[in-house]
């Protein structure tokens, strides 16, 4: 794939920057890109150069510099919204308009246990699809809270009282999705190789071992014994998905043929990437 990035790095990383700042930082890259793609053998279309799109990478950025992304979570909001409009490695988001009151449960549940908040939310997808009644037979809610646990993290020993609230306390629901998936990273972060039913032998560490401890290191099974063999892929998927989420926010599609455009802001610096055709 011809790849080719341009990176922008104001001089006062310390300080506030101002949109003016990063309004002239665009048009310098735009410049850039300009003479570079003039002379490649990639071809682009007029609309890369189009004034409608360095409107919406200007807006894209004021509104990151609004929200200051890793502390409040702006880009969150902007991605569970794109995720209950867009079918995402095979999930949306189904949860109307409780969409943009789950970004904050997310958020504290998530940096409360070191969890990456989009992982977090493309978990959430892959288990409920961000809906809040959920019932598998076995577990419960957004999380998908097996009753296993009913007893601890708070939730009732009886197993009806214990599902009713997981199902009706969306709080507590994400809390414990949480928690177990904190307890999955400190008990097999150093590794654990996993068969599943179609004996993948992968070697999971991290947060991806966390994840697979979340949906099992077994073969999963349907009601009728087949071998459910599509969760073999459930930390690929979810991974896939978070990584997807994250670009949903930072990515503007200049050609679906062609590739993409976008901004990253790292430290303050900026990262702009076109993808060619592969």
């Amino acid at each position: 794939m011809d790849k080719k990035i341009f990176r922008l790095f104001p001089r006062n990383r310390a300080g506030n920057i101002t949109i003016t700042i990063f309004t002239v930082g665009v048009v310098i890259v735009y410049a850039v890109a300009l003479a570079l793609f003039s002379s490649s053998d990639i071809e682009v279309r007029n609309s890369f150069f189009g004034i409608g799109q360095v409107q919406k990478l200007n807006a894209r950025i004021e509104q990151n510099f609004f929200y200051n992304t890793e502390s409040s979570g702006g880009d969150l909001y902007s991605a569970i919204d794109y995720a209950k409009e867009n079918i995402v490695v095979n999930r949306k988001c189904n949860c109307k308009d409780s969409c943009q009151s789950y970004v904050s449960l997310i958020l504290n549940s998530a940096s409360k246990y070191g969890i990456d908040p989009f992982v977090f939310l493309s978990l959430m997808m892959q288990e409920s699809g961000c809906t809040s009644k959920a019932f598998s037979g076995s577990s419960v809610g957004l999380m998908q809270i097996n009753l296993i646990h009913c007893g601890k993290y708070g939730l009732f020993s009886d197993k009806e009282k214990c599902k009713e609230q997981l199902m009706n306390n969306v709080q507590l629901n994400i809390e414990v999705g949480a928690r177990i998936l904190r307890e999955n990273y400190d008990t097999y972060k150093e590794g654990k190789i996993f068969q599943g039913c179609s004996e993948r032998n992968i070697f999971y560490t991290g947060w991806e071992a966390a994840l697979r401890a979340y949906n099992g290191w077994g073969c999963g099974t349907d009601s009728k014994g087949s071998k459910l063999y599509f969760q073999d892929n459930f930390v690929e998927d979810i991974m896939q998905r978070a990584d997807l989420l994250k670009k949903s926010v930072g990515y503007i599609e200049i050609n679906s043929s062609e590739g993409f455009l976008w901004w990253k802001k790292s430290d303050f610096a900026f990262s702009v990437e076109y993808l060619g055709r592969s």
